[in-house]
């Protein structure tokens, strides 16, 4: 059977890139932490299914909320980066991107007294100077390529890269890449690896598709956010209509779907990224 890496990016309902207009940065502080009911709903399913999970947290919820990232790393599960203020790394210079990768890497070691070996940039917003910097802070692997090309903020491999037999690939700066898990058909890539994919794609199809991609590469990886699996989240009724189909559909039914998902590949090894990428990676 095949590897399941199932990886939870940590950042709460206000800080999604697809309700940055009605919540800046400044506004953050103000509104109500809704993280912790959805996420001990998540290590509560995985306690049940015995997965160890990643989680990619967001530095300013461990700088507030230090005891969920301790709570989560007792369950077992890898603590690694999701940067500290969910900024677009493409957006951001080569002097701001390398703070933010440093602040939240050491915040994250100190709360938990262990190294951080992984990174997942917000949005999937992979840049070439982001691989640089990840070589130069020791960081150990990376999360972030997503080869599904017609999102507008999805980052694109750039320079040198090993490709391994199993899909995942290695920098010449020996930053190990686990790429979003995609499905190919007729020579181009559909989104497949969670998120609001996951809640959209009715369960069979959806299933089907992670089967292929088993198949295909030998393991999968899923990633989503607590925010998905909270139904009762306050609802933004002045967004653009594509913002708010993006966030809010499939919502209600999620933490169900996800039981379905997890009960269908029980028999499949569920492990941390860091765990994969260690083992003959």
């Amino acid at each position: 059977m095949g590897t399941i890496l199932i990886t939870v990016d940590l950042e709460d309902w206000f800080q999604v890139e697809n309700l940055r207009s009605h919540f800046p940065r400044s506004t953050w502080d103000s509104c109500k932490f809704r993280i912790e009911a959805p996420t001990h709903a998540l290590l509560d399913l995985f306690d049940e299914f015995d997965v160890t999970a990643t989680f990619f947290v967001l530095g300013w919820i461990a700088e507030r909320l230090p005891h969920l990232v301790k709570e989560i790393m007792a369950r077992g599960h890898e603590i690694a980066s999701h940067g500290y203020n969910h900024e677009l790394c493409s957006r951001l210079s080569s002097k701001n991107l390398h703070w933010d990768l440093y602040r939240s890497k050491i915040l994250l070691e100190d709360i938990t007294g262990q190294q951080v070996y992984g990174y997942r940039a917000p949005s999937f917003t992979m840049t070439r100077v982001l691989v640089n910097l990840l070589a130069e802070q020791a960081y150990y692997y990376d999360s972030s390529y997503n080869s599904f090309s017609l999102h507008d903020r999805y980052g694109s491999l750039e320079g040198s890269w090993e490709e391994n037999p199993n899909g995942t690939l290695m920098s010449k700066e020996g930053i190990r890449e686990i790429p979003i898990s995609n499905l190919t058909l007729f020579g181009r890539s559909f989104p497949w690896g969670g998120g609001g994919y996951f809640r959209l794609y009715p369960f069979p199809i959806f299933r089907n598709g992670v089967a292929a991609i088993l198949r295909r590469q030998g393991y999968y990886l899923f990633y989503c956010h607590p925010w998905e699996f909270d139904a009762d989240q306050p609802r933004v009724g002045s967004l653009r209509p594509d913002l708010r189909f993006r966030h809010y559909v499939g919502i209600e039914k999620n933490l169900d779907k996800l039981v379905s998902f997890l009960s269908v590949f029980s028999d499949h090894s569920f492990t941390s990224c860091r765990a994969y990428v260690s083992n003959g990676f």
